[in-house]
């Protein structure tokens, strides 16, 4: 398992240099002066001169890139121009919240996701496997951004029972880890009942109907781990994608993570903490389908 790890670690490598250097040309390809943008307008050429000195913005630009990667390596993203405080903070403030939100989405989503399948493939072309399908195209054709904004439509607008936006009690979790994971509830529900009717044909479930066993045994023991592979992998990139990129339902429900974060940087000009937000989604993008590759081998006896 170790030595998996480490392979796959090292196979890692090449995929965050390649981030690093494309993150640091945002500096770059980005239009205007990023020092401009951190003195405003009225500055002066010979403040702007001497602060482009200090941020060593006049060196060749391979002397640049290997300052900057220097810098990340000792774990320095920089300093925002809009806060005024270390990257690193402000990551590690607004990513426990993001997280938080990743989880409980990707949580519900599992749950009810998985649950739908497997009913739906128990008893296929019933009355429930059909509602369930059709449940499930609306999840995925609808977008996240319209679902958030009919659930606070719905249940704070007009019923007034959980608040619109904002963080605090685990009231102000419920409306934006749904309109995050109704998407993945559809697809999960899909994945599992088609992966399912593929298992639930097999030889080996055959076997343990004949030995006498009890339809849950079959289904919970035997037919749902083998089934389990796709729908693994479902959870894995969709929890990736969760932790990297909510920035819509943050965005909607006030929600102070990461991605609200990085749309504001975007939306002030904040280079350096655009290109630390980046960086940081990358590595834990790529963190997460590494543990997703470890669960394989747990979920499976024929992956080890």
């Amino acid at each position: 398992m170790l030595a998996l790890l480490a392979r796959r670690l090292m196979l890692s490598v090449p995929t965050l240099a390649g981030v690093l250097v494309v993150v640091f040309l945002l500096l770059y390809v980005a239009p205007g002066d990023p020092v401009q943008a951190m003195v405003g307008e009225r500055a002066d050429a010979a403040t702007m001169a001497r602060l482009r000195a200090e941020l060593k913005l006049d060196a060749p630009l391979p002397v640049q890139f290997a300052n900057y990667a220097g810098n990340i390596l000792r774990g320095d993203l920089g300093r925002s121009y809009i806060t005024n405080r270390p990257i690193v903070t402000d990551i590690a403030e607004r990513f426990p919240r993001t997280m938080l939100l990743a989880g409980a989405a990707m949580l519900l989503a599992t749950i009810t996701g998985v649950t739908l399948g497997v009913l739906a493939a128990v008893r296929p072309n019933g009355w429930f496997d059909r509602l369930a399908l059709a449940s499930t195209y609306l999840g995925i054709s609808f977008p996240v951004y319209w679902i958030g904004l009919l659930l606070i439509l719905l249940f704070a607008v007009t019923l007034r029972w959980l608040p619109a936006s904002g963080y605090g009690r685990i009231e102000f979790l419920v409306l934006p880890a749904l309109a995050l994971g109704s998407r993945s509830i559809a697809y999960l529900a899909r994945v599992t009942r088609s992966s399912m009717l593929d298992v639930l044909g097999a030889d080996f479930v055959r076997t343990a109907r004949a030995k006498g066993l009890t339809e849950r045994a079959v289904v919970v023991r035997h037919a749902l781990r083998n089934a389990l592979i796709p729908v693994v992998t479902v959870i894995g990139l969709d929890f990736g994608a969760y932790l990297t990129g909510s920035i819509l339902t943050e965005t909607i429900f006030s929600w102070p993570g990461i991605g609200r974060y990085v749309v504001m940087a975007i939306s002030r000009r904040d280079l350096p903490a655009v290109q630390g937000s980046v960086l940081f989604l990358s590595l834990v993008f790529v963190l997460v389908n590494l543990l997703t590759d470890m669960a394989y081998r747990k979920v499976d006896p024929r992956v080890r």
